[in-house]
């Protein structure tokens, strides 16, 4: 009996447990349903709304090239160092190792290190490929590399043209000189990607992206330097800054008939890469941003306005003296040698020639105050150039109604006004190319975003100043200073006809001159008759000479010469300076 009922129990177990499992299954299946056919399209989208992120993908940064389209600066992918000291067992062992490779860590970095506490502390943003292969070989536990969203920043040529080029910063958002000026065309357009991400915010392989706004790159900019011409600029005036120890200077090649820049020097200046190193006096455009006292390179500005006005001619002849009082102050010609001594007459080209004050001033009061500002305002002077870089000076100078006794004549001779080297050099363009003022330029052409293809600037004519034979006349008195007067030899270069101005001037501080304290300078043009090139010198505070034929011209001649031969053009001993 006993038997029987344990026989009846179990089928009854198995029936019992049968139905249960297919009460699960239908359970199931129907979860399976609902989930997979019903909802499976809603239950999807929140899924992925769950694991999925919006993401900025930067643009590229465009590069910068010179004239010939070698490359100046350039965005390069980027890593960064991070730590984590919560998982750092030995923060003295990694410190000693990380500075194999970065130096010095900052104090405190190394007290983060060794605060366990911690979770994040940045140790290198932004380092080279090399370092950070150096740092994953080390196999540091608790040290991490993270790609940047943003570009390494590389000046390929380091110091050269630097201070006009500029820097960035940490973002690759532009700072100074071209790279703040420019930033705009350069940065590009970022664009925006959604894609599916784990918990840490790190993209899924395989997983789902879609583009939502495309980025698009930075356009690359092609500028009128031509990185020969900058180079020879540079160490031209760093040799004569060395042989004065001067405080700084600028040097300037212009192309006087398009304006183009062809070399843009200042010194000191400064390693882009490592701007944050530099004291902000070597981050300076100076040919740009300091407007100076011109001195004599601005009796030009004086013979222009004579000429011009009717009121004098090349037969005019002036009073030779070495002083004379006007307004109460008295002008003395410098003693450099070629003194007027008294009781003779001279023209405006010897005044030019021989650099007088006194026969500068005797013009300027001659042509009278009108003539003599309408030929600054013609020139551009006290006007920024429109250059289009950063923190132009438009010097000062001032209108005849700010003018005291004594004003007309000492600006005759380039005091009492302040101007920048760039907007001298342009000006002499105008008397290079036969009176016409060009507009600077600086970005030769720009490349379309995305694509090699550039659109070049064309040269700008702002207005003719004189006509072409008063710019003869001028460039016959510059050739005389070259050969009879002050440039006579240190602006010569041989085999080639120079003509050109030197500029000797005081320094004045909070409205006085301080004694012994002089800007020395020389601007002029190669070849004479047909000039190729426009060239300025300009040494500030030089010490044993402050004479701008001693200090300034013989950097001019050096990057005359160089900037000839790299045109192609071989000296001729026939016909040139002491050929």
């Amino acid at each position: 009996m006993h038997q029987r009922a344990f026989a009846r129990i179990t089928p009854m177990r198995a029936r019992v447990f049968f139905y249960a499992c297919a009460a699960v299954a239908a359970f199931l299946t129907w979860r399976l349903i609902d989930v997979q056919i019903v909802n499976g399209a809603r239950y999807a989208r929140y899924a992925l709304e769950q694991r999925s992120d919006t993401v900025e993908v930067y643009a590229r940064r465009g590069s910068i090239l010179d004239r010939n389209g070698a490359v100046l600066v350039r965005s390069l992918p980027s890593q960064s160092v991070y730590a984590v000291p919560h998982d750092i067992s030995d923060p003295d062992r990694v410190v000693k190792q990380l500075e194999t490779i970065f130096g010095k860590l900052d104090p405190s970095t190394i007290a983060d290190l060794h605060d366990r506490r911690l979770w994040f502390v940045w140790i290198a943003r932004k380092i080279p490929h090399d370092q950070a292969e150096r740092v994953r070989a080390l196999h540091l536990l608790g040290i991490q590399l993270k790609e940047e969203q943003t570009g390494l920043r590389v000046d390929t040529v380091g110091t050269l043209a630097s201070t006009v080029l500029g820097f960035v910063g940490t973002d690759e958002n532009g700072l100074d000189g071209l790279e703040y000026a420019d930033d705009a065309l350069l940065r590009g357009r970022s664009g925006k990607v959604s894609l599916e991400t784990d918990e840490f915010g790190r993209p899924i392989p395989l997983g789902h992206e879609k583009v939502i706004t495309p980025a698009l790159p930075g356009a690359s900019i092609e500028l009128t330097i031509d990185s020969y011409l900058q180079f020879v600029a540079e160490r031209a005036l760093a040799t004569q800054m060395r042989a004065f120890h001067a405080a700084d200077g600028s040097a300037v090649v212009m192309n006087p008939w398009t304006g183009a820049i062809l070399a843009l020097a200042n010194l000191p200046d400064f390693d882009p890469n490592h701007f944050w190193r530099y004291p902000p006096n070597a981050l300076r455009d100076r040919a740009v941003m300091d407007a100076y006292e011109p001195g004599s390179t601005y009796k030009l500005i004086t013979a222009a306005a004579a000429l011009t006005s009717g009121k004098v001619t090349l037969q005019s002849r002036f009073p030779a003296r070495d002083e004379i009082v006007v307004g109460g102050h008295t002008i003395h010609n410098a003693e450099d040698g070629f003194m007027a001594g008294t009781g003779g007459s001279e023209t405006m080209e010897q005044i030019i020639e021989y650099s007088h004050n006194v026969g500068a001033a005797e013009i300027g009061m001659r042509i009278g105050a009108r003539a003599f500002w309408r030929m600054e305002q013609r020139a551009g002077l006290g006007q920024p150039t429109g250059v289009g870089l950063p923190g132009e000076n438009p010097g000062i100078v001032p209108p005849p109604s700010q003018w005291s006794a004594s004003s007309l004549a000492t600006m005759s001779f380039g005091q009492g006004v302040s101007i920048t080297p760039l907007a001298l050099v342009r000006y002499y363009c105008a008397i290079a190319n036969g009176g016409l003022l060009m507009q600077p330029r600086i970005v030769h052409a720009i490349a379309a975003p995305g694509t090699d293809t550039f659109k070049v600037e064309r040269p700008k004519v702002v207005r003719r100043i004189f006509s072409p034979k008063i710019a003869a006349e001028l460039r016959r008195f510059l050739r005389a200073v070259v050969v009879r007067g002050t440039g006579d030899p240190t602006a010569q270069v041989p085999g080639y006809q120079t003509a050109g101005k030197t500029g000797t001037a005081q320094i004045a501080v909070d409205g006085r001159y301080q004694p012994g304290a002089y800007t020395a300078s020389f601007i002029g043009m190669i070849p004479y008759q047909h000039p190729r090139f426009v060239i300025l010198v300009k040494v500030t505070r030089p010490i044993g000479s402050y004479y701008g034929s001693a200090v300034a011209a013989p950097a001019f001649a050096a990057i005359a010469r160089a900037a000839m031969l790299h045109a192609g053009v071989l000296p001729n001993m026939k016909t040139g300076d002491r050929g």
